[in-house]
């Protein structure tokens, strides 16, 4: 899945690492990353490369959050004004030919590698909610409205929002949201349960990708909700329960 990062971030800018970046050990945002370092209430560090800030990295377990540095620095015999750079921790983390996409979240600053971020809704999702505080991700679920756009291919797939994947698994408390389940939830990896996201009235039905329309089930009561023969009143008593949930 291709992400609109226009639909995750407030500001953000996606750029090609080159061999300069890596070779001078020092990261040269452009001209929209800046924009949303800025965002995020970031100032270029007044006592040169030393002083680091947190940069929150996403769909990377292993490295979630880099020290970097953001500094001006004057270009010999260039006659232009200073460039301002990036080092430390993400002059590690990235390589000659990544793409690189740095946006901030209110004053909260990612960076992203494009090829490891091409997930299902459902699993970006699963990371705002490990990654962001909740007010932030039922400010932006809220924001969905109506019907999702679609791309057109062999198939046709919808632009779920991952916020509203997000602000369901919130909600959801750890716990499947089908009234009177009794299934015993089994652990991902990182020790959270697994549920899925699930559309109470389908996207192809005409269903809105919204919070109301939006259900954390577990496996069992999602396949049931799919395939069941009592799968229609089992979307009425679901659509009534989510409905009767206050909206943080």
């Amino acid at each position: 899945m291709t992400i609109d990062w226009s639909q995750i971030f407030d500001r953000f800018g996606v750029k090609r690492v080159s061999a300069t970046d890596i070779g001078k050990s020092a990261y040269v945002p452009n001209e929209a990353q800046r924009a949303a370092i800025a965002a995020a209430g970031i100032k270029p560090s007044a006592g040169g490369s030393n002083v680091t800030f947190d940069l929150a990295t996403m769909f990377d377990p292993k490295v979630p959050v880099l020290k970097s540095t953001y500094y001006p620095s004057l270009r010999a015999g260039s006659g232009r004004g200073p460039e301002m750079r990036m080092g430390q921790g993400i002059i590690s983390w990235i390589r000659p030919g990544d793409t690189l996409v740095i946006g901030n979240i209110g004053k909260k600053l990612f960076a992203v590698k494009a090829a490891t971020a091409q997930l299902p809704a459902a699993d970006t999702g699963r990371e705002f909610s490990r990654k962001l505080d909740p007010k932030t991700i039922f400010r932006n679920a809220r924001k969905a409205k109506g019907k999702p756009a679609t791309r057109s291919r062999t198939t046709t797939d919808y632009v779920r929002n991952p916020y509203v994947v997000a602000a369901a698994i919130l909600r959801s408390g750890g716990t499947c949201e089908m009234p009177k389940c009794k299934h015993v939830l089994f652990l991902r990896d990182d020790g959270s349960p697994f549920l899925e996201v699930h559309h109470i009235t389908p996207l192809s039905e005409g269903g809105d990708d919204t919070l109301r329309n939006a259900a954390a089930l577990c496996p069992m009561c999602h396949r049931e909700a799919h395939h069941g023969a009592n799968r229609r009143k089992k979307r009425a008593h679901l659509h009534a329960y989510i409905a009767s949930i206050p909206v943080p």
